[in-house]
């Protein structure tokens, strides 16, 4: 009798997390499908109160391509995208090994100093940035969005490779250097390998981020023909209309390469942050 009660109120349980899981996957999904069904509505559409058009209008995607000026954006977005990618990855697997690897004066205080500077919202530093980029006759090139990739790689992602790194035997390390190996080749030929998950992770997370990035370019690029992505589909909003099945198509559009990336990579995103936070520095 208790064991068919306790049968009743597992597959009761079972139900009711299903059924959240459900309402929750169709908040979730609901502003996608509404930008999917704007994308595909007619001019004459955009503003009925018909959720799904009566008309599939497919020709808004290549309008929307033509538009805007949508290749020379999705170059100026790549060349900002390509050296972050590089730079993040390389300069905050160099910065984690230190921590992981070497005994230094007030690490663990350097280490809590970088931890806090995760704390702090983007908006405190934005000015002094920019005024120091402005100093330096940076403004109006792409080298604010560049350069400090190559300086740290950021707060988070040295975290995330330190605790990864710390996870793994030091006796690797010493095996190593017995073969003659030195740090550096430690660091490239042992750590990086090893670290593929993490890595892949943070490279995930470095495109998401630079790809769909707005305030950047917005402070720091007034020159139209070097705006990105991002700025570009700010030009299908006038200031009286604007055009919102174009807006959402190219919206669409922008999304496929982060979404193809998701999905093929997803695995390591989840293996990279599962293991590291499962580790113990």
């Amino acid at each position: 009798m208790i064991s068919k009660r306790k049968n009743i109120l597992s597959g009761v349980a079972r139900a009711v997390a299903m059924i959240l899981l459900l309402v929750g996957a169709v908040l979730i999904l609901t502003p996608l499908l509404w930008t999917i069904s704007m994308a595909l509505k007619p001019d004459s559409e955009i503003y009925s109160s018909n959720f799904f058009p009566k008309v599939l209008q497919w020709s808004n995607f290549p309008k929307a391509l033509s538009s805007i000026d949508f290749f020379l954006y999705l170059k100026n977005t790549l060349v900002i995208l390509i050296p972050n990618l590089i730079g993040t990855v390389i300069s905050s697997a160099i910065v984690a090994y230190g921590f992981s690897r070497f005994n230094f004066k007030w690490k663990r205080g350097w280490f809590l100093i970088l931890l806090a500077t995760m704390m702090l919202p983007g908006q405190i530093t934005m000015i002094p940035q920019f005024l120091i980029f402005r100093q330096m006759g940076w403004v109006n090139t792409p080298l604010p969005l560049i350069v400090p990739a190559f300086f740290g790689g950021g707060a988070f992602n040295i975290f995330l490779l330190r605790q990864y790194m710390s996870g793994i035997p030091k006796d690797f390390d010493e095996a190593a250097r017995i073969d003659g190996a030195g740090p550096g080749r430690v660091f490239w030929k042992l750590m990086l390998p090893m670290c593929k998950p993490v890595l892949t992770a943070i490279t995930i997370f470095t495109f998401m981020g630079v790809w769909n990035d707005f305030n950047g370019p917005l402070i720091y690029l007034y020159d139209s023909k070097k705006f990105t992505l991002s700025i570009g589909l700010s030009f299908f909003k006038g200031l009286y209309t604007s055009k919102w099945n174009l807006l959402m198509a190219a919206t669409i559009i922008i999304m496929i390469p982060i979404l193809i990336l998701f999905f093929v990579a997803q695995e390591y995103i989840i293996d990279g942050i599962s293991i590291s936070s499962g580790t113990k520095g």
